[in-house]
């Protein structure tokens, strides 16, 4: 069974602080390209994979629901199928075919209404409350997926009671790593810190906004791998996975999958000559900072 992590667009609604699509919640133009994967190039891109047994539309920098016909792309899939999105975004029609596709949708929902804009930053709380219903009053499959922060554990249990009675299928409590760091608003000012949920880290005093949008503009550059042998955990291998970005590119993993000057999209073709490198200790960069031990 070949599994399939498509991009459907890079365009968010969100200003999520410790998303690789902006510096802590600031949007620093000319970074990363905007655009939204066409149904014609998605469907002969999918040619390729006959043997797909599920298709998961899962943001590598947008949330898949900002592409106008993202329930055309999941039309197209013929497998199970999954969509994640932070639930503000989306048409009734959409929302209700989406429904009779039986396609799952993973609501990245973290917090209560008091709270889940700390991270989610620009996402109404009532527009999403509003998708939700449309969706599962229509027959939705839906996963309520909580990351959890200092800011919103205390709430852990009383959203998941909301999400049952709802009518979620299911609550998933997720600690993905992305925890740490200032919050930036449209301004370039720190309004807040997001924090680890066991208290371990606090915010630092002297974070210097202008320096890290220097950085941030060449911050693969400053990356560099050890000059040892990585033991790689390649999810490409263990998953029989592949990306498929929103231009229709087809590469090994969303690690490979951005498109700077200093770290170009890496097509799946390539994967071979990425991987002889694990066994030097000129291990590829990306490779190294994602999947290295």
């Amino acid at each position: 069974m070949k599994v399939l992590h498509v991009e459907a667009s890079t365009f968010c609604n969100a200003r999520c602080p410790l998303c690789p699509r902006s510096l802590y919640g600031l949007k620093v133009e000319g970074v990363y390209p905007e655009v939204h994967l066409k149904a014609d190039k998605f469907k002969t891109v999918l040619e390729n994979f006959p043997e797909r047994g599920f298709v998961y539309f899962n943001g590598n920098l947008g949330d898949p629901m900002m592409n106008p016909d993202i329930a055309v792309l999941t039309g197209l899939t013929n497998c199970k199928t999954s969509v994640t999105t932070n639930g503000s975004i989306g048409s009734r029609d959409t929302w209700l075919t989406l429904a009779k596709e039986d396609v799952e949708v993973v609501f990245s929902i973290d917090g209560l209404h008091d709270t889940n804009h700390l991270y989610r930053q620009d996402v109404q709380w009532n527009k999403i409350m509003e998708r939700v219903k449309w969706f599962i009053e229509n027959g939705g499959n839906a996963t309520w997926k909580f990351i959890i922060f200092k800011h919103n554990v205390h709430q852990r249990n009383q959203a998941e009671d909301l999400a049952n009675s709802m009518g979620f299928k299911k609550f998933l409590v997720e600690d993905h790593g992305r925890n740490y760091g200032p919050v930036l608003s449209k301004d370039g000012e720190i309004t807040h810190w997001i924090l680890p949920a066991d208290g371990s880290k606090q915010p630092e005093s002297s974070y210097d906004v202008k320096a890290g949008i220097e950085r941030y503009k060449t911050t693969h550059k400053n990356f560099f791998p050890e000059e040892k042998v990585y033991n790689i955990n390649c999810e490409h291998e263990q998953q029989s996975s592949v990306y498929i970005d929103a231009r229709g590119r087809i590469g090994p993993c969303c690690y490979q999958g951005f498109d700077l000057p200093e770290q170009p999209f890496m097509s799946l073709s390539n994967f071979p000559e990425i991987k002889k490198t694990w066994s030097t200790k000129k291990c590829n960069m990306v490779c190294a900072m994602s999947c290295g031990s």
